[in-house]
């Protein structure tokens, strides 16, 4: 997923985008690895919300979470972290004085 042209106007905002991963069994199961940006206006905050996004992909692993409103859908069946959530300034398109973003990266695995 590609930063909205907006972002700056949605902070906070979490954008969480698959960076790599495999299809161990394509019919049944995958392993994506997913990278979380959670962007805030202070510090503090950026990192409250990119725990608080941890916490609910690990909630959602351990519930083995499957959507209701798409039944077809995959559902999750292990959440593993990879690294983070880490601070990280940003880069040129992202480096604002008041905007702070940690970085952290999971393996997600689904099935279906």
């Amino acid at each position: 997923m590609a930063m909205p042209a907006d972002w700056y106007d949605r902070i906070p905002l979490v954008v969480i985008r698959r960076s790599s991963g495999t299809a161990r069994v394509p019919a049944h199961l995958d392993a994506g690895v997913f990278t979380v940006h959670a962007f805030h206006s202070t510090r503090r905050d950026a990192s409250l919300l990119a725990r608080q996004v941890r916490a609910a992909l690990l909630a959602a692993s351990a519930e083995r979470f499957r959507s209701r409103t798409e039944p077809g859908r995959p559902g999750l069946s292990h959440v593993q972290e990879v690294t983070g959530p880490l601070y990280s300034p940003g880069d040129s398109q992202l480096v604002h004085p008041d905007v702070h973003r940690f970085v952290a990266s999971y393996i997600v695995s689904t099935h279906r």
